[in-house]
């Protein structure tokens, strides 16, 4: 018989103890005891002094980093309850207006900047961004129309042009638009969009499998030919179906491929050659005239056809 232990009684196994310790814990008149406890002033305050001690500090990092209380983190924030519980929280005037203040502290911008150039944090993040889920979900057209939304909000645009005009932030962003490997990349980028743009509108208008003009069917070189907007540029502020995607005249060059890419190459464009884009810029019905003769000999061939046939 183990020593201290009562007669009749084996001495229990550690899990035995812990399952018994776990039970009792659990009882609703334990549990109403111990947040009674919590709740009192003194070990409030008590427990917030801990909390700031280096010891408690680095006791809690060790825990938390732990796999098993990780794994256990992790598929408790899965919980539908538990997110919705978390938004809610989030969502309440006076812990917006709190995290608010707090984001606008010099000490936490710092620290939160500080934390961002970590080679862990960095990691971390570039794994969330390229995870397949992440990766579709980015691609998504109702996460692009979001963005944009989020974007366009007079606030945000505020907020952005701000960030821009910060003489260190122009400074970089010219430090970085020198570099020779930007330059070529940024060059290479807008090749590369410009040529999908211009297979992808001579495919859907003129059948055809190379760039080439809608009207005359030159197809030499694509530095000979344009991208059109068919009603005209200003007049096509006004079609319904393109200012709901977002469009204007002011789209020019860069933002003007972006956006025709983002929204699946809408209708209302065409790609001509320098030379029918601007015959058609100068003519007055707003048309080429490669097709103005194509139309008139069409009406002449009906006519004559017509007369043939009475």
């Amino acid at each position: 018989m183990p020593r201290g232990v009562p007669k009749g009684k084996m001495k229990l196994s550690d899990e035995e103890r812990k399952a018994q310790k776990k039970e009792y814990s659990q009882r609703p008149e334990v549990k109403a005891k111990a947040k009674e406890r919590r709740d009192r002033p003194e070990n409030k305050a008590r427990k917030k002094e801990l909390r700031k001690t280096p010891e408690y500090k680095a006791k809690d990092k060790e825990y938390s980093q732990r796999p098993e209380v990780k794994a256990k983190a992790k598929e408790r924030g899965q919980r539908p309850e538990v997110k919705a519980q978390g938004k809610e929280y989030r969502d309440r005037p006076e812990n917006k207006a709190r995290k608010k203040e707090l984001d606008e502290r010099p000490e936490y911008k710092a620290r939160k900047k500080e934390k961002s150039q970590t080679p862990e944090y960095k990691a971390r993040k570039k794994e969330l961004r390229d995870r397949p889920e992440n990766k579709a979900k980015r691609q998504s057209s109702e996460y692009k129309a979001h963005q944009r939304e989020i974007a366009n909000r007079p606030e945000n645009k505020a907020k952005a042009k701000e960030r821009r005009d910060r003489p260190e932030n122009k400074a970089k962003a010219k430090e970085r638009g020198q570099r020779p490997e930007n330059k070529a990349k940024v060059k290479d980028t807008a090749s590369e969009k410009r040529l999908k743009i211009l297979l992808t509108y001579s495919k859907r208008l003129s059948n055809s499998n190379v760039p080439c003009c809608a009207c005359c069917k030159m197809s030499g070189h694509v530095d000979f030919l344009a991208l059109d907007h068919i009603a005209g540029r200003e007049e096509m502020d006004s079609e319904p179906e393109l200012v709901k995607l977002g469009y204007s005249s002011k789209l020019k060059n860069k933002k003007l491929r972006n956006w025709l890419i983002e929204n699946n190459f809408p209708k209302g464009f065409q790609i001509l050659c320098h030379s029918c884009n601007y015959a058609k810029f100068n003519s007055n019905i707003n048309t080429c005239p490669h097709e103005t003769a194509r139309k008139e000999e069409t009406f002449a061939m009906m006519e004559e056809q017509s007369s043939f046939e009475v």
